[in-house]
């Protein structure tokens, strides 16, 4: 009898540590689950992240993010209303969302590794994502007065929304008879759109051409390429870095200057290039990208000193420049050795030492 009592005992404290465990465990939420939810309107998943539309009743929505990794959700603040429309960039890093009941909406960009950074704007018709996931193609309404009276006071442009420095710029500029609207925007940079002139309506193609910084970030984002770099460097001379911070930010030039300083720079032509660039940086831009001088002059000296020598009136300029990064004081440098070297050099005809001697004087003048 004794025995069935412990065996009885036995399985109810089993049966109450199961009861407990099954309280406490944390059930994996798939995108499933919540596709099936009553109250969820809208998902749209990329990766482990799942965003979407939660309906509490009478219209009172909130959007809401999922985190597989982490098997948690929460709401994202600040976006209420009637929210649809979600919309995931190509490489993940960003959503959209659309807010509003009129032609005229508010369309909210969210970076998924920081949610309280999210950007709006004003938009007409589909906000689309370019292929880089940089930019979005979308209808803005402009200040022309419309011909026809409608729900808009001026008529529709189609623009390219830049989502790093959250500025705006018009592709196609409408006239008071004319809307456009955004309806794609493929890999292979061909734009359509619609154009409604007057009641009638064609859908139209555009090819989306790439700016040089763009080109530009798009070779140094590739894989590590002797002949990518080379590419990019020979870009240099031709970039407007107000734009290229324009479309990715204000740290964008900072970037460069750094990916620049990593560099292996051996030819003749992207030394020049490298050197002609001196005046257009100032400040923190400035000693990062002489640091790039630094390193090529460090590396090779009679070829750098050969590259020079073709745009002579920068030596002293140059010299300067190294000063600033105290190149000198570099272990393994010294300047008396490599003042010998340029005189006893045999690479180097009478025009190319002038040149590093010039140098090697200018950079001792900067010490006294």
């Amino acid at each position: 009898m004794k025995r069935w009592i412990w065996v009885l005992i036995g399985v109810m404290v089993v049966a109450g540590l199961v009861t407990v465990s099954l309280y406490y465990i944390k059930w994996p939420v798939s995108k499933k689950n919540i596709e099936n939810r009553e109250n969820v309107e809208e998902t749209k998943t990329w990766g482990d992240y799942t965003v979407f539309i939660e309906n509490r009743g009478n219209d009172d929505k909130v959007l809401k993010i999922h985190d597989a990794n982490e098997n948690a959700e929460r709401e994202v603040e600040g976006i209420v209303g009637n929210i649809y429309g979600i919309n995931w960039s190509k490489d993940g890093k960003y959503f959209l969302v659309n807010e509003g009941t009129s032609i005229v909406k508010t369309t909210y960009i969210v970076p998924i590794d920081n949610l309280e950074e999210k950007a709006s704007i004003r938009t007409i018709g589909d906000a689309i994502f370019s292929p880089d996931s940089n930019k979005l193609l979308i209808g803005v309404e402009n200040s022309k007065k419309r011909a026809v009276e409608t729900e808009l006071n001026g008529t529709i442009d189609l623009a390219i929304y830049y989502i790093n420095s959250k500025t705006l710029e018009p592709l196609l500029e409408s006239d008071e008879y004319t809307d456009y609207f955004p309806k794609s925007w493929n890999d292979d940079n061909n734009i359509e759109y619609l154009k409604s002139n007057n009641g009638k309506e064609e859908n139209l193609i555009l090819k989306y051409e790439p700016s040089k910084e763009e080109v530009f970030m798009n070779i140094i984002l590739l894989e590590e390429d002797k002949e990518n770099a080379r590419k990019a460097i020979g870009l240099l001379p031709n970039l407007d870095f107000n734009r290229l911070e324009k479309i990715y930010g204000k740290d964008s030039v900072l970037n460069l200057l750094e990916w620049l300083s990593k560099q292996d720079i051996e030819e003749e032509e992207d030394i020049i290039n490298l050197i002609n660039l001196m005046d257009d940086f100032i400040g923190e831009e400035y000693y990062l990208f002489i640091e790039s001088i630094g390193n090529v002059y460090s590396k090779d000296k009679i070829k750098f000193i050969k590259a020079l020598s073709k745009i002579p009136e920068k030596t002293e300029e140059v010299a300067y420049a190294l000063h600033d990064i105290s190149i000198y004081d570099r272990d393994g440098e010294n300047i008396f050795d490599d003042l010998d070297m340029i005189v006893n050099s045999k690479e180097l005809d009478s025009s190319e030492k002038r040149v590093g001697i010039d140098l090697i004087n200018y950079y001792a003048a900067c010490s006294t």
